[in-house]
């Protein structure tokens, strides 16, 4: 019977996973229970429900894994469990975007089996419902979910306004970050890689465009610009039909973030400002030691007030290293002290740079 069930048993990395995940869990849940118990069996009761609504994901992966415990017994839920499964992945997957860039992924996945080969994916109540065949390849249905997810699910409203060889990459680049997220043996993205990426690169542009966006996702530039700017504009147009005139702004607009994915130390970027009819932005790195010790942060101020002149609705800067993450720091404080009104969000990551895992930050400054 132990042999019989594809799904029962857990691999050492699966295991390690698990163990870990528990703690960050526990870590988290038992961080909150001194104030709770100050207040009784009810509070308690209250916190619970909380816990569980504010982290639905880890309910799903857990009850996933306590339904696993029973296909080792022989039960029959392997269907159940492999659902679970896939939708403690995605939904947790989602959380660590928006964390990225907040308000980017804002459905959950809901799986269902159905006996048909033709995938179908819908909205529901802010969930993606997915309605797809189960497959004795577990790896075959988490990318299958993923794919529908993505296309369903993150930025339905403003992918419509790309050109569609950009629209294409973009949902290959979406599926991908999701399966990397939650990959816990990496079976699922080498699945993907074979099976869908690699016959959609054989289009020439896909591949340019695919490409360009790994290199944003390197730079930290794919979620907290891209991205972000893409949901902007849908928020703005839908649900207008594309128009030529917005597909050439969204064409250019990735083209004047390509020299910034590319970019390396040394090399000069010849625009730093994207002003157009829906997506006005602009963009600084704090990253010259030498010039902020000769000339202080009296430059990078002059820069953001130009750019505010010149009629940017938001500016992104960006400092990697420790000390050049303080300097944007104070940067956003001198400005805030001249443009009081001038608010500034912190999205703080780590990067590899010049082979070293590297402390950054992105401060998205906005002037409406």
């Amino acid at each position: 019977m132990l042999g019989e069930n594809p799904y029962i048993t857990m691999t050492p990395l699966e295991s390690t996973t698990t163990a870990a995940a528990l703690q960050v869990v526990l870590k988290d849940a038992i961080g909150h229970l001194p104030l709770v118990f100050q207040y009784g069996g009810w509070a308690l009761f209250l916190w619970l429900l909380w816990y569980v609504y504010a982290h639905d994901e880890q309910l799903d992966r857990w009850l996933a894994r306590f339904e696993k415990f029973f296909l080792w017994l022989g039960s029959k839920k392997d269907k159940r469990y492999i659902r679970r499964d896939i939708q403690a992945r995605i939904n947790s997957a989602s959380k660590k975007m928006n964390k990225e860039a907040e308000g980017l992924v804002t459905k959950k996945v809901e799986v269902r089996w159905v006996n048909q080969e033709n995938i179908e994916s819908f909205l529901r109540k802010g969930s993606v419902v997915i309605l797809m065949k189960h497959h004795q390849n577990q790896d075959k249905n988490i990318v299958n979910a993923a794919i529908h997810y993505a296309l369903t699910g993150v930025l339905h409203t403003g992918k419509r306004y790309l050109p569609s060889e950009i629209q294409k990459a973009l949902n290959l680049a979406i599926t991908k970050k999701i399966l990397c997220e939650e990959a816990e043996s990496g079976t699922s993205v080498e699945y993907f890689s074979t099976s869908v990426l690699n016959p959609e690169l054989a289009d020439a542009g896909v591949k340019d465009a695919f490409s360009t966006l790994e290199k944003m996702e390197e730079k930290g530039l794919f979620t907290r610009i891209l991205l972000r700017e893409i949901r902007s504009l849908g928020k703005r147009l839908y649900p207008r039909q594309p128009e030529e005139i917005v597909l050439s702004e969204t064409g250019r607009f990735f083209e004047f973030l390509k020299p910034f994915a590319y970019h390396e130390r040394g090399n000069d970027i010849s625009e730093w400002e994207f002003l157009d009819g829906n997506i006005r932005i602009g963009v600084m790195y704090v990253a010259k030691r030498e010039r902020l010790d000769n000339e202080g942060l009296a430059p990078y101020i002059r820069g953001i007030e130009r750019k505010i002149g010149r009629g940017c609705e938001k500016i992104y800067l960006f400092g990697r290293r420790k000390e050049n993450v303080e300097a944007v720091k104070m940067l956003v404080r001198g400005v805030q002290n001249i443009k009081p009104d001038l608010k500034a969000r912190f999205e703080y990551y780590s990067q590899i740079f010049q082979g070293r895992k590297q402390p950054c930050v992105c401060v998205l400054l906005t002037t409406n």
